[in-house]
């Protein structure tokens, strides 16, 4: 959900007011290890830990709207930058004396600017990380009441309810007293063979906005012609290939919101980490956020985030050696990694992007600002990591992708103590389908399955192509009678569903499946080795049903054939 404008607000305010409470301990801090740097500690180390320090201070004051303070930080640390780059055995007296100015500085700055409103409104970009299944209206204008109860029917099973009408008398009235999310319209009624779009046309000069996919037996070049000029977003002709309307209307009505960005913060400052996750959860996005480095490899392992953003300076380590730390790991080396720091000098920037970095931000930032920035590189890496680990015709996870995520969903349950199931599921009698229609008649029947279960199944839950026809479900926090029972319902409703196989015969074709869940014990082998045994059972007792290894009973169901 995203927070209103005002409750944003009021959360950056309260990280600031908390920031200025806990300003002073910090600025203190840089005093104490100067004086003692000063007094009979001197070093090159504590030196260096002194300028991290100093630039943080400068980035973090900057982000929280106290540019008196950012400056003086800023100007302390091209003191100790000038001091650092003559490498003297220790401080001269004009060096001492300049730092020393400096730091009085830092103290003596204004904390307290007045308060105005920072941050406007940001759209929602993404939707909560929840997939609910819901009825989505559409509304069907078709002549033959036959056909149109047929394709509610087909619709039905995902997730669309529709609503036949026969004639287009009334069309306009029922569309503005319930607007749908998109109108299928044939091309020929009785008024005429092209009374569909010159109808639509009209509506559309009346103000009605609802998308609309003509849907016909003409396919000639007037018919598609009349069809644009009335607004259609799609042109597909009878007889329908389910597949392909609800991929159409899937895209017309927002049916599938992407996934929302995940975002990991490391920053040393806890507060600062705190005022980046309240933008980006602003914005929609699910962020985690790490003080300490050190903890950054299982977070990326455990979170897996689309984005990694990084502050340069911090106490035990920098962010180009972080960032450097993770690029000698295979599974990282695409993730964007973007430095935020209040470091201005484009040499050092280029240094760090040269680590592994890909993009540098300077505090402060505002919120459009980061959220444009996230955003844009997020998306690009989700691109192109799915080209490299989706399966091309379904659009799930790989073989060695999925594999890749049950190891990662183990940890995950068993570091937690959270319980975890997996599921076999592979499609009975599939090898017939190709034999008697073809290869691409069973692409489609593979794409409505994997269609219908992205649709009845979580956001966190993951589905991959195992082989051929098989696929492998993973769904965290599930026991096994919960998942036994949400994969029959999928089952129970793909053994409904007609597929076009032929130019004019639909058929339809059931799965079975195994499910297993794993024991404290246990691992990625005997987890998936007990749900393959569970799916050659469901087999073996006549298919077209779901048997669980660690449940007490099974579903079961009368197998429908080809």
């Amino acid at each position: 959900m995203t927070l209103s404008p005002l409750s944003i607000q009021q959360q950056l305010d309260t990280l600031r007011d908390r920031y200025v409470q806990s300003i002073g301990d910090r600025i203190e801090g840089l005093a104490a290890l100067w004086e003692a740097l000063c007094a009979d500690d001197w070093s090159w180390e504590r030196l260096s830990a002194l300028h991290s320090q100093a630039h943080a201070l400068s980035g973090s004051a900057a982000s929280f709207d106290l540019p008196a303070v950012s400056a003086a930080a800023q100007a302390l640390v091209e003191a100790l930058a000038q001091l650092i780059a003559g490498r003297p055995t220790e401080p001269s007296g004009e060096s001492r004396a300049r730092i020393a100015e400096a730091i009085a500085a830092v103290r003596a700055a204004p904390r307290d600017p007045p308060r105005v409103t920072r941050v406007p409104p940001i759209p929602m970009a993404f939707a909560a990380p929840t997939r609910a299944l819901r009825q989505t209206d559409v509304l069907i204008v078709e002549d033959d009441l036959a056909t149109g109860e047929h394709l509610a029917l087909q619709l039905e099973h995902f997730g669309y309810h529709a609503t036949v009408m026969q004639s287009l008398d009334g069309f306009e009235d029922a569309v503005r007293a319930h607007e749908p999310a998109a109108i299928i319209l044939d091309i020929v009624f009785p008024e005429g063979d092209l009374a569909g779009p010159e109808r639509m046309a009209e509506n559309a000069r009346a103000g009605v906005a609802a998308p609309v996919i003509f849907l016909s037996q003409r396919s000639d070049f007037t018919a598609r012609l009349w069809a644009v000029r009335a607004g259609g977003r799609a042109y597909l002709t009878k007889p329908v290939d389910i597949d392909a309307l609800v991929s159409v209307l899937d895209g017309v009505t927002g049916a599938f919101v992407p996934e929302p960005y995940r975002v990991l913060i490391v920053d040393d400052t806890r507060l600062t980490g705190a005022l980046y996750e309240a933008m980006l959860r602003n914005a929609g996005m699910l962020t985690m956020a790490l003080t300490d480095p050190a903890l950054v490899m299982q977070a990326l392992q455990e979170f897996q985030p689309d984005l990694l953003l990084l502050d340069m300076y911090m106490p035990d380590c920098t962010g180009p050696e972080v960032a450097a730390l993770i690029r000698q790991q295979a599974a990282f080396v695409s993730l964007p990694i973007v430095f935020l720091s209040g470091e201005h000098d484009r040499d050092n920037q280029l240094a760090a992007l040269d680590q592994g970095g890909d993009d540098f931000l300077t505090k402060p930032i505002s919120a459009p600002q980061l959220v444009s920035a996230v955003t844009s590189r997020a998306r690009r890496a989700r691109a192109m990591r799915a080209l490299l680990s989706r399966d091309g015709l379904t659009g799930l996870f790989t073989h060695a992708s999925i594999k890749e995520q049950v190891l990662r969903e183990i940890v995950r349950a068993q570091r937690y103590h959270t319980a975890l199931t997996v599921a076999m599921i592979d499609l009975d009698h599939f090898k017939l389908v190709n034999d008697r229609y073809g290869h691409a008649a069973g692409d489609r029947v593979l794409k409505g399955l994997a269609r219908l279960l992205h649709q009845r199944l979580r956001m966190s839950d993951s589905i991959g192509r195992y082989g051929g026809e098989e696929f492998l479900i993973i769904l965290p926090q599930t026991d096994g009678p919960t998942a036994l029972r949400l994969l029959d319902e999928a089952r129970a409703r793909f053994a409904t569903i007609g597929h076009l196989l032929d130019a004019d015969q639909e058929v339809t074709v059931t799965f079975s499946g195994g499910v297993a869940s794993l024991v404290p014990t246990g691992d990625s082998r005997t987890l998936l080795a007990s749900a393959d045994a569970a799916l050659y059972a469901a087999k073996r007792a006549g298919r077209n049903r779901i048997i669980c290894a660690t449940c007490q009973d099974a579903t079961e169901a009368p197998t429908l054939t080809l």
